[in-house]
């Protein structure tokens, strides 16, 4: 069986007031976003940020190396925490968040929106 490599990828901004507790506790029971590892053969293997508002992460070194990165150690699903949800009644993302996502779709990981 392959374990399945999880990352979870969250909000600059909310890191103000975030400790990544809710997003921990979640993973630890296997509770809500993470729910369906249950039982499985799964690892959290990276816990990261955006690199703020106004950074463009197409072009952010930064953000690119965090990428090449999950990359190389081989994520395989990367969970969006429910602080990068800008507009919770339609689910939109971030604009950052949802370009961050497209780069790791191009890479050929898999994102999901939800932690806690």
């Amino acid at each position: 069986m392959t374990v399945k490599r999880i990352a979870v990828l969250t909000c600059l901004d909310a890191c103000k007031v975030c400790t990544g507790a809710g997003c921990l506790n979640a993973w630890n029971r296997r509770e809500h976003g993470f729910a369906p590892y249950a039982g499985k053969d799964v690892s959290l293997e990276a816990f990261f940020h955006c690199n703020g508002c106004g950074t463009e992460p197409e072009t952010d070194a930064g953000m690119l190396e965090k990428l090449d990165r999950l990359q190389s150690i081989g994520v395989d699903i990367v969970h969006i925490g429910i602080c990068a949800v800008k507009d919770r009644k339609n689910g939109m993302l971030c604009p950052h968040i949802e370009k961050i996502r497209e780069l790791l779709h191009s890479r050929g990981i898999e994102t999901i929106v939800g932690t806690h």
